[in-house]
Order: C-alpha cells, then sequence, then structure tokens
C-alpha cells in the first residue's frame, strides 16, 4: 500500500482529481452568482429602451419553444416579440428582438426595435420609436455603427412605405427604397437594415398588414 501511494502516477492522479473537484465547485459558485434568468435578461432590454423596467405581455418567445418568425424574403428571424401598453395614451407598443442576415462573412446582427402603434390600433400608422443593438456575429466593423445609424430608422410613414413595397437597403444609391448606409460597413449595415425590414414584415404579413 506504501508503495501505492509513494507512486508518482498515483499522485498526479489525485492532484489532478482534487483540481478538478475544486474547479468544479468554484464554476459551481460562479454560474449561481452570475446567473440571469431570461426574465432579467428581457428587463435589462426593455430598461435600455424605456429607463426603467415595464409590464409587458409575450406574444413569441422562442426561449420558451415558439417557433421564431422567419420571413420569406430572408430578412432574417424574429424570436421574442413583448407588448407593452401605454395607459396614458391610450397606444401601445410593440418590442421585437430581431436578428438580421446577410451580413459580412453571412454574418448577423441582432436588435430589439421597439415600434408604437396609435390607441385605434392601425398597423399602417406603426412609428419606430428605438432600434438598439445587442449582439452581432462576424461584424468586425462595429465601432462605425453610431446613434445615426439606428436612428436613421425613425421613420414617421416607415409601415405605410414598407407595406407599399419598399425596404431598408445600406445602398445609399437605391433611392426607390428607405436607405440606411454606414460608409466602410456595407455588408454589416445589410444585416441591421435586414433585421429591422424583418419586424416590417412580421407586420405586413402576420399580423395582417393594411386594413
Amino acid at each position: 500500500m506504501d508503495r501505492l501511494f509513494n507512486n508518482i502516477w498515483f499522485k498526479c492522479i489525485t492532484v489532478l482529481l482534487l483540481i478538478a473537484a475544486v474547479s468544479g465547485g468554484i464554476l459551481a459558485i460562479f454560474n449561481d452568482v452570475f446567473y440571469v434568468s431570461a426574465e432579467e435578461r428581457t428587463q435589462r432590454a426593455i430598461k435600455k429602451i424605456y429607463g426603467e423596467e415595464k409590464e409587458y405581455s409575450v406574444l413569441l418567445d422562442s426561449e420558451a419553444g415558439d417557433t421564431p418568425f422567419l420571413d420569406e424574403k430572408n430578412y432574417g428571424r424574429i424570436d421574442k416579440i413583448y407588448t407593452i401598453d401605454q395607459p396614458d395614451t391610450g397606444e401601445y407598443d410593440m418590442l421585437f428582438n430581431s436578428t438580421g442576415f446577410g451580413g459580412y462573412k453571412n454574418g448577423t446582427i441582432t436588435v430589439w426595435v421597439q415600434v408604437r402603434f396609435p390607441a385605434d390600433g392601425n398597423i399602417t400608422d406603426g412609428e419606430i420609436i428605438k432600434v438598439i443593438l445587442e449582439s452581432y456575429e462576424k461584424q468586425t466593423l462595429m465601432s462605425k455603427f453610431g446613434e445615426s445609424f439606428f436612428s436613421g430608422f425613425y421613420l414617421e410613414d416607415v409601415t405605410e412605405r414598407y407595406f407599399a413595397g419598399e425596404h431598408f437597403t445600406s445602398d445609399k444609391n437605391d433611392t426607390s427604397n428607405m436607405t440606411n448606409p454606414v460608409s466602410g460597413a456595407t455588408y454589416s449595415a445589410n444585416a441591421g437594415c435586414n433585421a429591422v425590414n424583418c419586424v416590417l414584415e412580421y407586420l405586413k404579413t402576420a399580423v395582417g398588414g393594411e386594413e
């Protein structure tokens, strides 16, 4: 038995097992400390938009097992849709967690899009109030994206123009559509535009389009 305990391989294996056990315990502690629930992530996004937490209703949540919205034009994917009432005015908002395709190296950009509708519920009068960046993949020029790009989506007649056949594009020379380019980051801007186009396509097809 003494020979076993003095064996170099036995000592190495014992040390490795102790390291694994200690590391596993530390990882478990950090997981508990830094764990962020789906509700907390949602409220963090809402706070970025409104400056405070808000009550909301869920229309779609892929994390809860709902099927994401994928538009036929391949603009992108919507994983979450929430509604938030504006009791003071009777208006209501829809918040979309939308991922745009067609970025640099086929990468993506994921944003939160806030669309506000009037009290009468006329979808064609929907107005984009806020677009904020959540994440991106393979987009190396995101430093070029400032508020001027995201505010380029805030057009009063945006839903009406989309329903009439226009869409957002990063091509500044495309005067027949709603342009929102970023100099030197055309492909990434394209993914950003497609994330918003996906939201507008959802409103047109899934909600019903013009009344």
